[in-house]
């Protein structure tokens, strides 16, 4: 056996590029020219790690060559692979020849015979490197390499990255049955007898994988399993056996790995060589891989982070102070107790002014009992309300010095609880992100600083809430704090610049600097004021509900014929079902489903158990949401309830709220709206309830200006009626009620893509007349049908919808191959530009609502943002000027084909106010 470092590491080519390719199938990674490069980041990036991590001597990558033996032997061989429609398949075409593009700048052998698929290659070259005395590690997930282990062969499988990341595994001798059951020696037999779908290699039919291990270990190899199938006690799997004995020996032949290609095995053509780097960097600029480049630069491997500088006294913070002025730029982390910021008490912050100069300035670090008599630095600068430390808090304040992180908002919180307002909040890496991409599966630090920068994100700090330590922040050493929340500030750092560029290109630099970055002062004022609800009210009403639950179950048992319990699935089923014999409308895998769409479906047909069940659950999910945890989430200093918003929380763009989620309050009924009605204003204040009318029928109108939907909406009034008018051809006092509700309906339903079989459920009419209803609504209002059409045709041509201030929205599932998923990207691509655009209205609202209420000094402050409704609260002497500011900024926030009408109320209950 050589020495490890000599190892030959041979990877499986073809394998790799199919995987990175898939990987990013729903939402492709694209350069500004439209290119698909998902494949080539997956494998510049795997190069990167693979040359870093474990610095192969001797490497080849094998790719497959023309059809194997192996598709003359059975012409189905591989047919289950997914096929690729004309569009995928030139992006894979190109993605190959990147690949060989980059294994070229990178210097990477590769080694193909024509009519070998790359599993035999590798399997020759392997056994020669054997005889040779090499130590040989293939590079494959594939299951089928786990034949060829031995103590001089072993397995890498690359894993994965991304936010779903998925570590690197060693495989050899000593785990090797871990995956499949069966040692090395066993596998081909194994794979013989059930088969391998994703070659649709055909196995043994019936016979799975515990079935299998059990004949192995009971009777040997797969020769002895066939010749002693007489024997298998099991009569379904003898059978099996009998009858298929041919394509056990078949689908044998299918998965065994050849060791006898014609190749010949050149370790020294195999030795690593310097890669051509003015070729690869070229090649990464052209790519846009910037992120990459410095890696590359630097030889694979990621320069060590400079040391972070913990400031120690006064006078090193005056010289770190000055030091920022001077930059005019700094990007900042604040560290907190715990998650909540509101509740939160200031451990500590980072501060750097380049990814070299960085700071950490202790001032919460409590020493754990056990570290009281060791010698380890622990020193806290003074609070930030002492003077001491004023030039500090001054520059954190100061507006001319920019202040740039990764969710700023919970920082600013934070500071604004130790006594430090945040002035120049200018750039946020999270919004960034948000911008780029609203659909991203995440955003937060650490899976932008793994994709984008390939680096791995500090375990916590500025990456809250995704990682956890055992340790809490206060009882970390500053050092260990600092490097940990000083690294989070270098990542803001490098991905803000990866991030300006791409901003500029696709034109949403305004959407963020504008738009987005003002929002944050707005929200941190918001979540710092909070909402009060009356606890009284709360406790009456939990009293009220448990009695009308208890009640509920005992006319659900009576209504049954037999006590149960209403919340168990399973003996809900039985009742349904077994017992009273309802008909089945859906099942899952455990049986009939039980789930709200059945039991209303149900109820429709009349059947009483269902409908009750159904009044049940939503008074139980009433009480569990709401008002049971509310009053329990009341903040004990301040006395009120303190949401989170989230602007980073919708692909729409709209803001959500989390910690409680106060934007889902059912108010559709009675129960619902007194939940309404305990959120009360404080003392001496009113609540001032600002909504718009119809906001994504009038963009609808806007957007398609269809002449009979602007008519409808200029002329105000009542706009279902108006439509009905339009669609059923009558006048406007002759439009009855149930035209009218009809109209209203399928308003809705055109915003949210609504077909027939939808539209029939909620108007309670058959399939055909609901698609004539919609036929006659589309006829009478042409310009909206074409409006839709014309939005989802651009959309599959772009890959994405943009809303009126330019946010866009990626819609992969528009080249899907399923129907239904295309249906769904369909239905999304028209109804985002409506919802996006009233998000984006609704937030400039916001600010500018925001900004005149301080301008004038006003007693009055934004509480909640609920879709497209505004909560404030004003002191009564402000209540009728905060109104008309309201209801005049948000009517005049921006200009549309049909006016914006917003309803304002005011009262001292939320309910009411909504009245």
């Amino acid at each position: 056996m050589t020495d490890e470092r000599q190892r030959l590491f041979l990877i499986d080519g073809h394998a790799l590029v199919y995987r990175a390719f898939f990987a990013m199938a729903r939402r492709p990674l694209t350069t500004s020219r439209g290119e698909n490069t998902s494949a080539a980041w997956g494998i510049a990036n795997f190069l990167i790690r693979l040359f870093r991590e474990h610095q192969p001597h001797r490497i080849a990558w094998i790719f497959d060559k023309g059809d194997s033996f192996r598709h003359e032997m059975f012409p189905a061989y591989k047919a289950t692979r997914e096929k690729l429609d004309a569009a995928q398949q030139e992006d894979f075409d190109r993605s190959m020849e990147r690949t060989a593009e980059l294994l070229r700048a990178w210097r990477v052998p590769v080694v193909t015979v024509e009519g070998y698929e790359a599993d035999d290659v590798i399997g020759t070259l392997a056994s020669q490197a054997t005889r040779a005395g090499v130590e040989t590690v293939v590079v494959s997930g594939d299951k089928d390499f786990y034949q060829l282990i031995n103590e001089d062969v072993t397995l890498l499988n690359p894993g994965r990255r991304g936010p779903a990341a998925v570590d690197e595994e060693w495989v050899d001798e000593s785990n090797a049955s871990e995956r499949l059951g069966v040692p090395p020696n066993r596998v081909v037999d194994f794979l013989a007898l059930v088969g391998d779908s994703s070659d649709n290699v055909p196995g043994v039919p019936g016979v799975g994988a515990k079935t299998a291990r059990q004949l192995l270990t009971q009777f040997g190899d797969l020769d002895a399993v066939l010749g002693q199938a007489s024997d298998v006690p099991s009569r379904k799997v003898r059978e099996a056996l009998l009858g298929h004995a041919d394509t056990a020996r078949l689908s044998r032949e299918l998965v065994t790995i050849r060791r006898d290609v014609p190749v010949s095995l050149d370790l020294d053509a195999l030795t690593v060589q310097p890669p051509d780097q003015d070729a690869l960097l070229r090649l990464l600029a052209e790519l846009e891989f910037h992120t990459l480049v410095p890696q590359v630069a630097s030889g694979g491997a990621p320069a060590e982070s400079p040391p972070v500088t913990v400031v120690q006294d006064v006078a090193e913070l005056e010289r770190a102070v000055a030091a920022a002025r001077s930059s005019g730029r700094v990007t900042l982390a604040v560290e907190g107790t715990q998650s909540d910021p509101i509740s939160a008490d200031l451990v500590g912050i980072a501060m750097a002014v380049s990814p070299e100069q960085v700071w950490y300035f202790p001032l919460g670090h409590e020493r754990e009992p056990e570290l009281l008599m060791a010698e380890v630095p622990w020193c806290n600068l003074p609070p930030l309300g002492d003077t001491s430390v004023g030039p500090l808090v001054e520059l954190l304040e100061d507006a001319r010095v920019s202040k740039l992180g990764y969710d700023l908002k919970h920082s600013w919180l934070i500071l604004r609880g130790a006594g430090a307002e945040l002035g120049g909040a200018t750039y946020d890496v999270l919004l960034a992100s948000f911008v780029l991409d609203p659909g991203r599966r995440s955003h937060a630090l650490g899976a932008l600083a793994l994709e984008r920068l390939g680096q791995p994100a500090p375990a916590d700090g500025a990456n809250r809430g995704r990682a956890r330590n055992t340790t809490p922040p206060a009882q970390r050493t500053p050092a260990d704090a600092g490097a940990r929340l000083g690294e989070a500030c270098r990542l803001a750092f490098q991905l803000a610049d990866g991030f300006e560029s791409e901003l500029v290109t696709y034109g949403l630099g305004g959407l963020l600097n504008d738009l987005e970055v003002p929002l944050i002062e707005v929200l941190v004022d918001m979540e710092w004021r909070g909402i009060a609800i009356n606890p009284e009210w709360f406790a009456r009403l939990a009293r009220e509900l448990a009695a009308e639950l208890r009640d509920l179950e005992g006319r659900i048992h009576e209504a049954a014929g037999v006590e149960f319990n209403v919340n168990s699935t399973a003996q809900l089923r039985h009742v349904l079902f077994e017992k009273l014999m309802l008909p089945v409308v859906k099942r899952t895998k455990t049986g009939p489903s039980t789930d709200a769409d059945v039991l209303d479906q149900l109820a429709t047909q009349g059947h009483e158990v269902p409908q009750l069940i159904l009044q049940y659950r939503e008074l139980a999910k009433l009480k569990s949401t709401y008002v049971d945890v509310l009053p329990a989430r009341v903040n004990k200093r301040t006395g009120r309830i303190h949401t989170r918003f989230n602007q980073a929380g919708a692909a729409t763009g709209r803001v959500s709220s989390s910690d409680p989620n106060l934007q889902n309050i059912p108010i559709r009924t009675a129960r619902g709206e007194e939940i309404r009605r305990g959120f009360v204003a404080a003392p001496g204040c009113s609540f001032i309830v600002a909504d718009y009318s119809q906001i994504e029928l009038r963009l609808l109108a806007h957007l398609s200006g269809d002449p009979g939907f602007v008519d409808a909406f200029s002329r105000g009034g009542d706009i279902h009626r108006q439509t009905a008018s339009v669609v059923f051809g009558v006048e406007s006092e002759n439009v009855t009620a149930e035209m009218r509700a009809r109209a209203k309906t399928i308003n809705f339903a055109t915003i949210y893509g609504q077909g027939p079989y939808a539209l029939a459920r909620q108007l309670g009419i058959a399939q055909d007349e609901a698609r004539q209803f919609i036929r006659e609504y589309f006829e009478r209002f042409a310009g909206v049908r074409a409006w839709l059409d014309r939005t989802v045709a651009d959309a599959r041509a772009n890959g994405y919808v943009e809303t009126i201030l330019g946010r866009r929205r990626y819609i992969p599932e528009l080249r899907d191959q399923s129907h239904s998923v295309r249906s769904f990207g369909e239905r999304t691509a028209t109804n985002s530009p409506l919802q996006g655009s009233a998000a984006d209205i609704i937030k400039l609202a916001m600010i500018r609502i925001h900004r005149t209420l301080k301008e004038r000094q006003l007693a009055a402050w934004l509480l909640l943002q609920v879709h497209d409704e505004l909560v404030l609260e004003a002191e009564q002497s402000a209540v009728d000027m905060t109104r008309s500011v309201v209801q005049n900024q948000m009517e005049s926030v921006t200009q549309l084909r049909v006016p914006l009408v917003v309803n304002v109320g005011v009262a001292t209950s939320w309910l009411e106010a909504k009245a």
